[in-house]
């Protein structure tokens, strides 16, 4: 979001600001009003509303009555409580693919690699997440699970909130994620349930075992407090800057 994006008349501001939240390019925790909204996104107020209502229910903002909103900061509780969910389906959703899939999909594993290799040597951190969700959503789709996925995409974002921080601060992340995937296909290859079973945990338990890491590095994104909104004020600039290239080009 470094400059102001072009609306049409026919976009859902829910889902774009849905993605500026889930890819970061809006700040965990910062202020804006409805008012920011419908300028910046070029709606009405009243598709505004009902956005940030929806949004509200899947607790990526919080409404403050009377004054705005904020940006849900990052809570481990609820994050712990999604990862769960996530891991809980997939792992189920593997256990059918190992002896339903067709070999033709190790192709298009194959090529998810070779696009997170791309964006890992262009530094492109959402492209590279990007492969990273293609990669497995593979799992689901070649077993007709799609609504499965779509409960993960509903259901946890605030868990792909913090991976996406975890690639940001340390591209190891990036390295780790290559490698466990290409085990994964190896695994896929010989219809190894188990193995494919031990590098899917490895890949969700890599990202836990940092949470407290990035919880010491970035704290002002983590929620502290339930009072930690009294005292926000409003920075015009919040919205129309992209958090995540921020940070990044900061060296934080």
């Amino acid at each position: 979001m470094g400059t102001e994006p072009v609306i049409k008349e026919d976009t859902n501001i829910y889902s774009i600001l849905r993605d500026d939240i889930v890819k970061l390019r809006l700040k965990p925790g910062m202020f804006f009003n409805i008012k920011d909204i419908c300028r910046l996104y070029d709606v009405g107020r009243s598709p505004g509303r009902e956005a940030l209502l929806q949004l509200e229910q899947e607790d990526l903002i919080t409404v403050l009555p009377h004054r705005g909103s904020i940006v849900s900061k990052l809570d481990l509780d609820r994050i712990d409580n999604e990862r769960f969910v996530h891991r809980s389906i997939e792992e189920n959703v593997l256990r059918d693919f190992i002896g339903m899939f067709s070999p033709s999909v190790i192709l298009r594993m194959e090529n998810c690699i070779l696009e997170q290799k791309e964006q890992y040597r262009a530094k492109d951190i959402r492209r590279f997440f990007d492969a990273d969700e293609e990669f497995h959503a593979l799992f689901f789709s070649e077993i007709f699970r799609d609504y499965c996925l779509s409960v993960i995409e509903r259901e946890c974002s605030n868990y792909k909130r913090i991976r996406l921080l975890a690639l940001m601060a340390d591209e190891n992340f990036m390295k780790n994620s290559i490698e466990e995937h290409e085990s994964m296909i190896r695994a896929v290859s010989t219809r190894n349930l188990d193995k494919l079973m031990f590098w899917s945990s490895l890949h969700t338990d890599r990202y836990k075992a940092q949470e407290r890491w990035l919880l010491k590095r970035f704290p002002d994104l983590f929620t502290q407090s339930d009072k930690e909104s009294e005292g926000m004020r409003k920075s015009p600039a919040d919205l129309t800057s992209d958090f995540l290239l921020s940070i990044r080009s900061r060296g934080l």
